[in-house]
């Protein structure tokens, strides 16, 4: 794979201007997808506007004041996937979200929000002692005594530990990272093989269930607007 990526062949999930500049950061592999993921270099120029030039993005970074759910980030092509948190040492913090037309934005997320980030169940082996290893789709996993917890579920998280769980069923709220309805909220209503059958308000949509991440029982557990 090319270290390097054209501007013009950048996902269309990146909301960057194609022909203001030839080339553009490529994330450094991860778990997500290119299309799925968006490294911060291009966060600090395109979504915050906040740098010109690779040299200033640097700088940024170097001083260790920037945050990934929580940990400090000095690569300029690590990558942040669909509802990754970006905080700043100012109390400044936003949560990365598509928009109804499948483009990354930043959700500035309220202080009492910053520390949620809902990481679904994409994996789970059971190990010895009758512990359970839980992998999300970001790449992390932890090693937890809680069997119940199934493939599809979220997990918050409190220090590695699992805090709670969102139940992929019946009633949840969904937000939808993919296929024509990517960026919608919705109930849950019904689970169907492969498919997920889904209220907003008065409408009714169906989706596949792989694009159904839970973020709630009976109401969002974070903000989200309907861009």
């Amino acid at each position: 794979m090319s270290r390097h990526l054209k501007t013009i062949n950048a996902p269309r999930s990146w909301p960057v201007k194609r022909k203001s500049k030839f080339w553009i950061a490529r994330p450094n592999p991860g778990p997500h997808t290119l299309k799925e993921s968006l490294p911060l270099s291009v966060i600090f120029t395109d979504l915050l506007s906040y740098t010109k030039s690779v040299r200033e993005v640097r700088k940024i970074l170097n001083q260790k004041v920037v945050l990934v759910n929580g940990r400090v980030r000095q690569e300029r092509k690590f990558s942040m996937g669909v509802f990754d948190v970006l905080e700043f040492p100012e109390n400044e913090a936003y949560r990365l979200l598509y928009n109804r037309r499948g483009k990354f934005y930043l959700e500035e997320v309220k202080k009492e929000e910053k520390d949620i980030v809902p990481y679904k169940v994409v994996d789970k082996t059971i190990l010895k002692k009758g512990k359970v290893q839980l992998n999300f789709s970001n790449g992390d996993n932890i090693i937890t005594d809680k069997k119940d917890i199934k493939t599809g579920d979220s997990v918050l998280l409190a220090e590695k530990k699992v805090k709670d769980v969102l139940k992929f069923e019946k009633g949840a709220q969904i937000y939808l990272t993919g296929g024509k309805h990517i960026g919608l909220v919705g109930k849950m209503d019904k689970i169907e093989d492969k498919k997920v059958f889904f209220t907003k308000g008065k409408e009714k949509f169906e989706t596949l269930k792989k694009y159904a991440l839970v973020i709630g029982k009976d109401k969002p557990i974070i903000t989200i607007k309907d861009e």
